[in-house]
């Protein structure tokens, strides 16, 4: 007779009851369901943290570890200027009428500058002569560095020679690449004044603001990764 209505009450449960029903000996019990404990959701949310902030630290490694490469070639290429003149008495390119590989075939006058075509033979000739390598020239901004006089171009110095990433025409016009002005700026505050319109670094960014709405970092000073926005930039390696 029990096996009798255990049987009918069984029939009658839909199979989510069934389902949550544990069959022990002769006899019926349920099964409690569980969920997480307040003590396994937190330890859940510290990891999703940690990881979290790895992430937003190796980013950070990852920005810094990029300006400091463009502050190495930066003192390569200088450096580069200066042994070239050692060696050969002259800069390089300086008095090519044409753009060459090679300094000998130059027979212009010196005047210790580069002017538009001279610009194009400089960058070959360092890497023809031993002192610079073709990864040297290339920029953390995917550009090559190219040299450039900066009378044409706003915020750069007349007369004066810049290695700014970008294209250059055979005639030496010039295309600057468009790059991200926080790294830019933090260049800047790493290896000259903090402001784009003098020292040896020169940019466009004086139309950069923070993300806050705040002024460029030329009036700021403050939190170069809080830009936003492309710039211009041009370090100054002649005179």
């Amino acid at each position: 007779m029990l096996a009798c209505i255990c049987s009918n009450s069984l029939t009658r449960l839909n199979s989510a009851e069934k389902a949550a029903l544990k069959i022990t000996g002769g006899g019926m019990s349920f099964k409690q369901q569980h969920g997480f404990t307040l003590v396994e959701l937190a330890i859940v949310l510290v990891i999703i943290g940690l990881i979290l902030g790895a992430v937003f630290k190796g980013n950070d490694l990852i920005d810094g570890a990029k300006v400091k490469n463009m502050a190495a070639q930066v003192n390569k290429m200088q450096a580069a200027f200066n042994v070239y003149f050692e060696k050969y008495g002259a800069y390089p390119g300086d008095g090519c009428a044409n753009v060459v590989s090679n300094q000998t075939t130059c027979t212009g006058a010196r005047n210790g500058t580069l002017d538009l075509v001279e610009n194009v033979s400089t960058p070959l000739i360092l890497v023809n002569s031993g002192i610079l390598t073709v990864a040297d020239l290339r920029s953390v901004f995917g550009a090559p560095w190219v040299i450039t006089e900066g009378g044409a171009i706003t915020n750069y110095a007349t007369g004066t020679n810049y290695m700014t990433p970008g294209s250059q025409t055979a005639g030496g016009v010039t295309t600057q690449s468009a790059v991200d002005a926080r790294f830019v700026c933090a260049l800047d505050k790493a290896i000259d004044d903090s402001v784009p319109t003098t020292g040896i670094v020169r940019s466009s960014s004086a139309n950069a603001t923070t993300t806050a709405g705040g002024s460029a970092y030329t009036n700021d000073n403050g939190d170069c990764w809080a830009l936003a926005g492309n710039s211009t930039v041009g370090v100054k390696v002649l005179p």
